[in-house]
C-alpha cells in the first residue's frame, strides 16, 4: 500500500505515540474506548437492525415495490456484505496493531501484508480496521439517495467518509490500527456498495428490456385490417 510504502503509517503510528507521553494513553480511556467505540458500535448494530426491520416489515405489509422499498433493501444488503467483508479478511489476513509491535510497546516484530511469517507466531486480526467499517460501509447512503433523492446523493458520501475517518482515528489514538488499515476498509466498503449497486442496476435493465419484448401489441398494430371500415359493409 502507498501509506505503508511510504513510511506513513509508521510516521503516523509514532507521532501519536509520541504525543500520548510514548504509551497508548487513550487506548483505555472513557471517550475512545467506551464511547466512540463500544456504544458506537451498539449503536451501529441497532440501526442496522432497525432497516433491516423496515424493510422486512414492508415487504410483508405492502404488495407493491416502491423505489423507496428498494432502495432500503440495497442500503440494507450493502451494510451487511460490508461488514461481513471486513470481518471475513481480518480472519484471512493475520496482521498486527500497532499495540502489539515493539516500537509501540507490544511484543511482536512487524510482518507486512505479504512477507513470510513464522508458523509459530500468533496471529492477529487488524487489517482491515473493523471499527472504521462502522461508519465507511454508510457510503452506501451515495447509491440509496442516488434512487430516492438524487439531488442529495452526495450527502451520502460525506456522512460514510466523516463516519469513517471519526472512528478510524479513535482506533488509531488507541493504537489499534495504522491508517493504511483503515483507507483499505474505506476501499473494501465503496467496493461493496458500489458492486451491488451496479448488478441492480443490470438486473433492472434487463428487466425494463425484457418485458418491452413481452409487451403485447395493440390490436390495431397486429391486425390492422380491424381498425378499417370493410367495403363490403
Amino acid at each position: 500500500m502507498l501509506t505503508y510504502g511510504s513510511g506513513l503509517d509508521f510516521s503516523l503510528a509514532s507521532w501519536l505515540y509520541q504525543l500520548e507521553g510514548n504509551h497508548w494513553f487513550l487506548q483505555h480511556h472513557w471517550l475512545t474506548e467506551t464511547l466512540l467505540h463500544q456504544y458506537a458500535r451498539q449503536l451501529n448494530e441497532v440501526l442496522l437492525l432497525s432497516l433491516l426491520t423496515l424493510w422486512l416489515w414492508q415487504r410483508i405489509t405492502r404488495k407493491d415495490r416502491s423505489p423507496q422499498q428498494t432502495a432500503l433493501g440495497l442500503l440494507v444488503l450493502s451494510l451487511l456484505v460490508s461488514f461481513a467483508s471486513v470481518a471475513l479478511l481480518k480472519r484471512l489476513l493475520p496482521m498486527e496493531c500497532p499495540w502489539d509491535l515493539y516500537p509501540f510497546g507490544g511484543h511482536h516484530a512487524f510482518f507486512g501484508l505479504f512477507d513470510r511469517r513464522p508458523a509459530t507466531m500468533e496471529a492477529h486480526q487488524c487489517f482491515p480496521a473493523g471499527h472504521s467499517s462502522i461508519g465507511f460501509a454508510w457510503l452506501a447512503l451515495y447509491y440509496y439517495w442516488r434512487e430516492v433523492k438524487p439531488q442529495q446523493k452526495q450527502r451520502g458520501l460525506w456522512i460514510g467518509l466523516s463516519l469513517g475517518l471519526v472512528l478510524g482515528m479513535v482506533q488509531q489514538l488507541r493504537g489499534a490500527h495504522f491508517i493504511s488499515h483503515d483507507i483499505a476498509t474505506a476501499a473494501i466498503c465503496w467496493l461493496v456498495s458500489t458492486g451491488i449497486y451496479l448488478v441492480f442496476q443490470r438486473y433492472r435493465n434487463l428487466g425494463a428490456a425484457l418485458n418491452s419484448r413481452l409487451t403485447v401489441p395493440s390490436s390495431s398494430a397486429v391486425f390492422p385490417f380491424i381498425s378499417r371500415e370493410s367495403s363490403d359493409v
